[in-house]
């Protein structure tokens, strides 16, 4: 009995360890020593993305619309777009976030990754691809990126927190509306066209009694990665939920 039982863990660990490693093997070998939660993270922009590059369909399953690691899928461009076999594309979509924040005059859009395909092979005007990694479920109608992956946070001197002219948390992933400290991902509402860096680090805040009484520091977080006008940060401790709306002291 004990005998029959080793001889099943056994079979199960190695198991495990198969579908680990095929997993691992699926990612793109340059994304491999990049955490999956940052190329998962969400993103925001004022613009709205061109989504002209689709997924269609399965390759493998009439009716297929949902898709996970190792299925292949239909896009709906070939080699006239400039699609060639071995390319590797971020699969995301608009999420409709009645909770963003707006502060500027334009609504930011956010935008939800749900994973990432590589090319296998193309036609003119279609081509297939394969599931490499899934943040979560890939739906047919998601739309192609190419697959650029975040600079590396640089060595960035502590700095002094800015209380003065304060970014704001806009929106988490997927309509997510708190995080915390331990990994939690939100963006923020300034990026590189105002001078962030990867690395850079954050104090989040609110203030008190209208700003009259000092301000109460509620975490620290560093920026992850950054676009022109948004920054994507990692909250990595926090005293209570961080919250959209927040206010975010950047280290100067």
């Amino acid at each position: 009995m004990h005998t029959r039982l080793a001889r099943c863990l056994t079979a199960f660990m190695i198991l495990s360890l198969s579908v680990a490693a095929a997993a691992q093997e699926r990612r793109p070998a340059a994304t491999r020593t990049v955490p999956v939660d940052l190329l998962c993270g969400a993103q925001a922009t004022l613009t709205l993305p061109a989504r002209t590059i689709r997924i269609v369909g399965s390759g493998s399953e009439r009716g297929k619309a949902l898709f996970a690691p190792g299925d292949a899928v239909i896009i709906n461009a070939g080699t006239a777009q400039g699609i060639q076999a071995g390319q590797r594309f971020y699969v995301r979509r608009v999420v409709e976030d009645r909770f963003t924040v707006r502060t500027t005059e334009k609504q930011p859009y956010s935008i939800h990754t749900a994973g990432w395909v590589t090319v296998v092979d193309a036609k003119a005007d279609v081509a297939t691809a394969t599931v490499a990694e899934a943040c979560d479920g890939i739906l047919e109608g998601d739309y192609l990126e190419p697959l650029v992956l975040p600079a590396p946070p640089s060595a960035i001197a502590a700095g002094t927190p800015d209380f003065a002219r304060p970014a704001r948390v806009i929106l988490g992933d997927d309509r997510r509306q708190l995080g915390a400290g331990g990994g939690s991902l939100m963006v923020i509402d300034r990026g590189s066209d105002h001078g962030l860096r990867a690395g850079q680090r954050l104090t989040l805040f609110r203030r008190t009694l209208d700003g009259d009484a000092p301000v109460v520091t509620i975490g620290d977080a560093i920026i992850t990665s950054t676009q022109f006008e948004t920054s994507l940060m990692r909250i990595e401790k926090s005293r209570e939920a961080i919250q959209v709306g927040d206010l975010v002291a950047i280290h100067r």
